[in-house]
This record gives structure tokens, sequence and C-alpha cells, in this order.
């Protein structure tokens, strides 16, 4: 069996392991000439536990990195074809665009699908599968579950358990008909993990919108009472507790902020479908509003600090995590600026690799410090964004020497 999959970020090289270590051939094909060599070197892109075992046990065996060019003749050959690359971000009202992806299609059309199977394995709105089978068939006069085979399968796995979940997560898979059912089944079940069939590709892409806007609506509720608790004198940590204890219809999670590029996402995308309810009824959804109450606490966090100088300790959307992508740090750290404060930021995994680097807009605008003890003797206030390991054991006496706004209760105290 030979895939091939497209895109090998956060989703798509845990994939294309992991296939490789169920004895699939796989080639993974990125357009950035940089990763691509470095795969080959045997170095991996991001901290993913398990990730450069695999890549040192199956590159150039049965994990072939290629960039596009390289791997025209793979695609000719290949029996699975899996697009990892999605839609850009975008907040509501605004609808992301699948040009990207729609591109991506056409180059693999132009080497023929015959005979294959499509994976789409990426976050997209609802009905967005239903639009790129209309493109390939409409291109290429072939017809679906005939001619070549599609499904939806949502990725649902997270950072810093990736290859673990690859194997054992279910697998959602829509489709149109049981013989493409028949094609992806037997891809994902030398993976591992459930197969489980829904009625179609826009009910799978429901599924994986779900996800992420019920945990996003799960954390928003436990911030909200964070702001109630607050102006009424209540600590909210004693409350939730005693809430939670022994009464298991209570899950109500600790508050923090939420952000990343999942959650930061996907409440949005789904309100996009929502839109026609929001207007019989004149009101949007719950996880909209709990998403605007989350990216509303960054502006809550932001207006609390009261000194000039500031050192953000984590930039990462969560703890232990190597990936800066839409935080709440990078947020906090642009409204500090705003605000006229002079910033100091530190991470440890700090231009660790591509999803480190600060954004342009902040690079001549912040000073970077190699630890939080270099960033105390600058600053009035040091702001923990996460609860990075390397911050749990900081001196108590150190941390005497300035202001500390903890959103994590890192210190109990």
């Amino acid at each position: 069996m030979k895939a091939v999959v497209i895109g090998l970020g956060r989703i798509g090289l845990p994939l294309a392991l992991v296939a490789a270590d169920s004895g699939i051939t796989v080639t993974g094909i990125d357009i950035k000439k940089e990763l691509i060599e470095k795969l080959r070197n045997r170095k991996i892109p991001f901290n993913e536990p398990r990730l450069d075992d695999l890549l040192e046990k199956y590159c150039e065996k049965r994990f072939f990195p290629r960039l596009p060019e390289e791997g025209e003749e793979d695609i000719k050959k290949a029996d699975y074809i899996i697009f990892t690359v999605g839609t850009m971000f975008v907040k509501y009202p605004e609808k992301p665009s699948l040009d990207r992806l729609l591109s991506l299609v056409s180059d693999v059309l132009r080497l023929g699908i015959k005979g294959k199977t499509l994976i789409f394995r990426v976050t997209l709105p609802i009905g967005s599968t239903d639009k790129i089978k209309d493109f390939i068939e409409d291109s290429t006069k072939m017809e679906e579950g005939k001619d070549f085979y599609m499904a939806f399968v949502p990725e649902r796995i997270m950072e810093g358990k990736a290859v673990e979940e690859e194997k054992k997560l279910p697998k959602i898979v829509g489709c149109y008909n049981d013989e493409s059912f028949e094609k992806v089944r037997y891809f994902f079940e030398k993976i591992g993990g459930e197969i489980i069939r829904v009625s179609s590709p826009k009910v799978a892409e429901f599924v994986k919108l779900i996800d992420n806007a019920w945990r996003n609506t799960r954390f928003a509720f436990a911030n909200e009472l964070a702001f109630l608790a607050e102006e009424n004198g209540i600590d909210v940590w004693e409350a939730i507790k005693a809430a939670n204890e022994g009464y298991e219809r209570n899950q109500i999670p600790i508050p923090g902020p939420v952000s990343g590029y999942c959650l930061g996402k996907d409440p949005y995308i789904l309100e996009g479908a929502f839109e026609k309810v929001a207007r019989k009824r004149g009101f949007n959804s719950v996880w909209y509003y709990g998403r605007l109450a989350n990216d509303w606490m960054i502006e809550k966090i932001v207006e609390d600090i009261t000194g000039k100088s500031v050192l953000v300790a984590g930039l990462s959307f969560k703890a232990n995590i190597d990936d800066f992508r839409y935080s709440h740090g990078i947020e906090i750290v642009r409204g500090l600026l705003k605000r006229g404060c002079r910033v100091y930021v530190h991470d440890p995994y700090l231009d660790s690799n591509s999803y480190t680097k600060l954004p342009a807009d902040l690079i001549n605008k912040v000073e970077k410090v190699s630890s939080v003890e270099e960033g105390i003797g600058k600053v009035e206030i040091v702001l923990f964004s996460v609860p990075h390991r390397e911050y749990h054991n900081l001196p108590a006496d150190l941390l005497k020497k300035v202001k500390v706004v903890d959103l994590w209760n890192i210190f109990k105290r």
C-alpha cells in the first residue's frame, strides 16, 4: 500500500510516520524546503514525543520526505492521497476560503486520480467536502465511488500526544458510498483506533467542529464564573472545587486563557454554519458567545496590569507545547504594547522552531530574556501566561522582588 500525505505540519507529519510504522509506504510532501531538508537529516521540526524515533527508523525506508516537484511520480503511483493542509485562521463573520486546498487538489488532478482514494484530514466548514467533490467531478468528468474515492476523516489528536492518539483514537469516517468507505477503512485499520462510519462527509465535518466548540464553551463557562466571582469577592477556585467534589454531574474546569489554532478558530467556523438559526431567532450560538468571552479575557488581563514594564512568561497556547500560533500570550503582548508598556518575553521554546518565532509585528518591539530570573531584574511585573514546567520551581524569594500575575495559580499562593 502506498500513500502520499500532503502537508507535513502538526497533523500531517505524525500521520505520515504512524502510517509508516503501520507498514504503509508513505511519501510526505511539503512546500517548505528547509523542513524537507531537516526531515532528511532525521531532525524533527517541532517537539512531539516519539516522533523522532519514528523518523529515525523509517526515513528513506518507508517514509520519504519530498518537495512537490519531487513527489509527482509518487502521487501517480499512490493508492491514497491524504490532504492535511486546511483553511487559514479567520474570525466570524469572515468566511474561510477553500482556495488553497482546491489549488492543491488541482495539482493532484493534473497527475491523475483514477482508482485513487482522496482523504481530507483537515478542519473545514460544513459542506466543504461536497464542494470539493463537485469540483473534482466537474474538472475530470469522473464519478466518485466509481472512478475515484473520497472521504472526510477529521483529525482529533492533541499536541504532545499525537503519536499515541493517532494510533488509538476513533476515526470518524464520512463518505458517500460503501465503495469509498471500504477503501478508507482498509487504510485506517492498519493505523489503529475504532472506525466509526457516519452517514456523510457533512456529519464528519460537523463532528470535528463540535469537538473544539464544546471544549471552548466549557472553558468559557469557567471563565465567566471567574469574572462573576471576582465581582462578588468570591474565590472561584474554592467554589469550583466545592461544586465538583463528590458530584459527578459537575466537571467544571479551572478558569484560564483559552487560545491556540484549533480552539481559536473552530467555534467561529461552526458559527458560520449557524447563521440561518441566528437570523431566525435574533441571537448567536452559545459557543460563539463562549469564544467572545474567552477572547475578552485578554482585554481583561491587559486592563488589570498597572505597571509600565512587564515580563510575559510563556508564549505558547498551553503548557509544555512549542506552538505560539494564535496564543493568548502573544495577544497579551500586543495589548500591553498598545497600552505603552515596555514588554519583555520569555518562553523555554522561543525560537526553537518555525512554530515558536515571534510574529513580525513584535520582533523589534519587545526584548527577549533567556530566563525569568534575568527578566525579573528589569520589570515591575511578571505575568505567567502558561504553566510551563520550568516555571513551577522558581524560588519564592525571587518572586518577592516583583508583582506576580499568575493566570494559572502555578504558585498556589
